[in-house]
């Protein structure tokens, strides 16, 4: 027997074609949970809980962004950098000037000045800080199902392009110059195919419906989309490793502590007399006797 099958069957007509609100979606999200599109191997995967679900071989992917960061991002790793990490770095800026406030060991006090951004640091000619930016975004052929996050490592952020393989700083500051929001339209996700790297390139595929467009504002204004564009690490932690497990011939068998033996009693020492109390001596005096020692 099964409970949902019950409400199903039981549930009045009123409340047939109510939606998830955000409270609750985050509990069938399994504790709120963003999804993820990430860009390893140069393919599109859909991530969830660290599990991939599903993958695009396609060269491109067409999006809808719901919204995202508003600043470009810093992260410093102590370790080899990895654009799809989402465990906590040693430093990170969520505005791109500043190390955040619960930076536990703040690398610098300005990014600019920080000798972590600085050019080298990280190997020839680059930088161990890292910029990224976090974007919320809809598949544009099921733009009311999940959001996900899209995380832009710095080369697929800056430089210039054509009008069809725009860097996403670029195509942003295009469309907005253009007099159109982001949410108004299909974005279409390329691969560079001469980048040795993962690195996406930004066009305009279409323009959305108004009914398209009302569900981008719905989807946007979710706290699963306004989460997605903030920089959220867990806190590191020590690995847990199972115990080491020997054959039962070299397990050391356990042995009983020997009672104690109760000593004999002893006579008393008498206690020593207490010695004259020395002169009272001035603040000078202290400080020569301190001076000897």
């Amino acid at each position: 027997m099964s409970n949902v099958t019950t409400f199903k069957d039981n549930l009045p007509a009123h409340l047939q074609n109510v939606k998830l609100d955000d409270f609750t979606k985050a509990f069938a999200a399994g504790g709120g949970s963003v999804k993820r599109i990430t860009l390893r191997g140069r393919v599109f995967r859909l991530v969830d809980g660290g599990k991939e679900i599903a993958k695009n071989t396609e060269p491109h992917m067409d999006v809808v962004i719901v919204n995202g960061s508003r600043t470009v991002q810093k992260a410093y790793y102590g370790s080899e950098y990895n654009p799809d990490e989402t465990s906590q770095p040693d430093c990170w800026s969520s505005d791109g000037e500043r190390p955040d406030a619960d930076v536990a060991d703040p690398q610098g006090t300005r990014c600019k000045e920080c000798p972590q951004a600085a050019k080298g640091s990280g190997g020839k000619d680059r930088a161990a800080c890292r910029f990224s930016m976090r974007l919320a975004v809809t598949l544009a052929n099921n733009m009311g199902g999940d959001i996900y996050q899209l995380i832009l490592p710095q080369k697929s952020l800056f430089g210039q392009g054509d009008v069809d393989h725009m860097p996403f700083l670029q195509y942003a500051k295009y469309v907005a110059q253009s007099g159109y929001n982001l949410n108004m339209l299909v974005t279409r996700m390329t691969f560079d195919t001469d980048s040795d790297f993962p690195k996406l390139t930004f066009n305009k595929a279409d323009w959305l419906s108004k009914e398209q467009y009302d569900t981008a504002i719905e989807q946007g204004e979710s706290q699963i989309a306004i989460n997605a564009g903030k920089l959220n690490f867990g806190k590191k932690s020590e690995p847990v490793l199972p115990k080491l497990q020997g054959p039962a011939h070299l397990t050391a068998p356990k042995i009983e502590a020997p009672a104690e033996e109760i000593p004999a009693p002893t006579k008393r020492a008498e206690k020593p007399k207490a010695e004259a109390p020395k002169a009272k001596v001035g603040l000078a005096s202290m400080v020569d006797e301190w001076d000897d020692k």
